[in-house]
């Protein structure tokens, strides 16, 4: 389902939503290019689902669309410690961490991603910080 205009939340609706729902409703926000609002939603799926590794890449996703970088590298750092073996939850740290002009810490994570066979621009992004350091 596409959500065509901007929708209006209260404090009171999003807390009224059940987990899944809101859940389902961050991921139609997001889908439809609402990522503010997205996060909005999922903020209280996070404290009521610490450990479920879909809400935190959810959350990551929506705070990297939205430009809150340092939020969204927060949701990431939280997913790859609950699935370290994510190719896809390095790649999305270490992105973070780029557009935060912070490249020598995320070519960590990229050489991670590399490492577990993610992509190839993982390890491009490697090489390009490996270069500007020689």
């Amino acid at each position: 389902m596409t959500i065509w205009m901007k929708p209006t939340l209260t404090d009171a609706s999003i807390e009224a939503m059940e987990p899944f729902a809101a859940f389902r409703y961050a991921e139609e926000l997001l889908d439809s290019r609402f990522p503010r609002e997205a996060a909005r939603v999922l903020q209280p799926v996070t404290e009521l689902e610490p450990r479920n590794a879909a809400v935190w890449e959810l959350l990551g996703r929506a705070h990297f669309a939205a430009a809150h970088l340092a939020p969204a590298e927060q949701a990431f750092r939280r997913l790859t410690e609950l699935e370290p073996t994510s190719a896809w939850a390095h790649t999305a740290l270490g992105l973070s961490l780029d557009r935060q002009s912070r490249h020598r810490e995320g070519t960590v994570h990229h050489r991670l991603a590399a490492a577990m066979g993610s992509s190839e621009r993982d390890a491009t992004r490697v090489e390009l910080v490996d270069r500007t350091d020689a």
